[in-house]
Formats: C-alpha cells, structure tokens, sequence
C-alpha cells in the first residue's frame, strides 16, 4: 500500500498527467515584455503532456542550519572550499572571490551571523546530490520540480497569471518597481550594492508564505535560490529555433529552476529553464530534496 504521509518538512505531491512548459501565446507576451528574442526562452515549448508519479517535495529550500548539521555530522567538504573560492556578483559582474562558500558568503570576512534560516548558497550539484543521499533524499527531477511550481494547470508564476513582487524575493521586490531591461537592473544593482553592500539577498525560507506558496503549498518556488534538479538540460523538441547556447548545453549541462533573488520576473517563472555547469554555484543558487512515496 502507498504511504501519502510525507516526512517531516516535505509535502505530498500527487501522481498524474501534467502540461509541462509554456504555451506559445506565453512566449509571444515574453517577447513584447522584455528586450530578449524569442529563441532565449524557445526551449519552454512546445508544451507537452508528462506522466508524474507521485513523490514528496522538501516545502522549503535546505535552509544554512541543516546544511550545517550535515556538515558536522559527515565532514563533508563543499566544492567551493576545496578550491578556495566561491562566485560573487562583484560591480559589474561575476567574480571568483576568494573564501567565499557556504560559511562565508561574500568571502573570508563575512558569516552566517542571523542567516540559520536562509536558503544555503555557494553549492555545486554534487554538493546537493550529497546532502540529499545523507538525508535519505534526492534532487527532483526538472518535470517533478515544475509541476510541483505551478501544479495541475499551467500558471507562470506559483500563485497565478498575474506578476506581484510582494510574493518573491527577486530583483523587482528589491527595487520596489518594475525593471524594464539589462540597462534598468544595472542600475538597480547599483543601488542595491550602495544600500546593502556586498550581502546576499537571500530572506529567510518561507518568507513570502502563504501569498507566494504553489498549489501544493511549497514556498519560495519562485526566486530567493535558483535550485539545482537532477535532470541533463535537453530540449523538448529538438526542432524548435532556441539560441545556439542552448543546443551548446545540450546533453553538457543541467537544468536550474525557479530564479534568485538577483534575477527579474522573467526568470522567477514556473517554465524558465536555465541551463546551468553541474560544477558551478554562487551567492544565488541553492536546493531542495525530493523523495520518493514509500510502498
């Protein structure tokens, strides 16, 4: 008989046929939204149906505290703090800092100092993949992590069909005001860098709940960390026009879901598939566990 009890801290997710992507009347809204072309957001289609199983989703992301208690329990050693730096957005771009991993967020000076309840950051996949066997879990897959997102019927973001930044932690919810294009969020980041410093702006799991929660009542699906699932990035359809960095990834990289609190409203979307370098992790990127219904 199955078991629909979830473990602590997960949620149930029920089995069944889901349209998994976007519809093309989303892409054709995409490309008069932003100043990006069609082809970057082209993998989202064609929008098809795929049979889940039902499974439990982790309703939030691993937080720095249970991170921590994996660590001293098992040792283990991030890929960051083997090679002695960590990815940071520095002024104007991504910066090999050194010291910073998931102790140390921004590099050697910094801490966990009142951020126990923050998603963990400055993890590579393994890192995850890790956490989740000692914990008697793993990654969810890209199709289990967006049907968790928007549930049985499609929505763009995890409350619904309308963008509302009081509901995720994203680059819009910092700015307190749209931000139009890469010219607009420079800017944005420019005042973000002048007010808070050089500190994630991560917020504790769970802080836009109830109002940013999917159906299934997972919080922060949207923004806050982009999350690490355990499928290879490959298109739907290998005939749909995508940006050549796309066909690049293909087979080469693994699939990020759900947006940081760096990226706008577009890439905080239930549908938005990043394609991502199994080894890479900074100050925006974290995860989840997924686990499978006992029998």
């Amino acid at each position: 008989m199955t078991s629909y009890n979830p473990p602590p801290g997960m949620v149930a997710i029920p089995g069944g046929q889901v349209l998994i992507g976007a519809p093309p009347e989303h892409l054709d809204w995409l490309v008069g939204a932003q100043a990006y072309p069609r082809q970057w957001f082209a993998d989202e289609t064609p929008q098809h149906l795929r049979q889940v199983q039902p499974f439990f989703l982790d309703r939030h992301p691993v937080t720095n505290r249970l991170f921590a208690q994996f660590v001293e329990v098992s040792g283990y050693v991030t890929a960051a703090e083997e090679r002695g730096f960590g990815l940071v957005y520095g002024a104007n771009y991504w910066e090999e800092r050194p010291g910073a991993s998931w102790r140390h967020p921004t590099g050697h000076a910094s801490n966990l100092a009142g951020r126990w309840q923050h998603p963990v950051v400055h993890i590579v996949r393994r890192d995850a993949e890790a956490y989740c066997a000692w914990a008697g879990k793993r990654l969810p897959t890209e199709i289990e992590w967006e049907y968790a997102a928007h549930g049985p019927h499609w929505r763009p973001w995890p409350w619904g069909e309308t963008f509302d930044a009081l509901r995720v932690n994203c680059a819009e919810h910092w700015a307190g005001r749209p931000i139009a294009d890469l010219d607009d969020w420079r800017r944005w980041w420019k005042d973000y860098r002048d007010r808070h410093g050089e500190q994630p702006g991560t917020t504790p799991v769970g802080a836009f709940s109830p109002r940013g929660d999917s159906p299934f009542g997972l919080a922060d699906m949207a923004g806050n960390v982009a999350e690490w699932t355990a499928s290879t990035y490959q298109p739907y359809d290998v005939a749909v026009d995508v940006d050549p960095i796309l066909h690049h990834a293909h087979g080469r990289s693994v699939t990020v879901r759900g947006g940081g609190w760096m990226h706008l409203q577009f890439q905080v979307r239930t549908t938005e598939r990043i394609a991502g370098d199994a080894a890479y992790s900074t100050w925006a990127g974290g995860f989840r566990c997924a686990a499978d219904l006992t029998i």
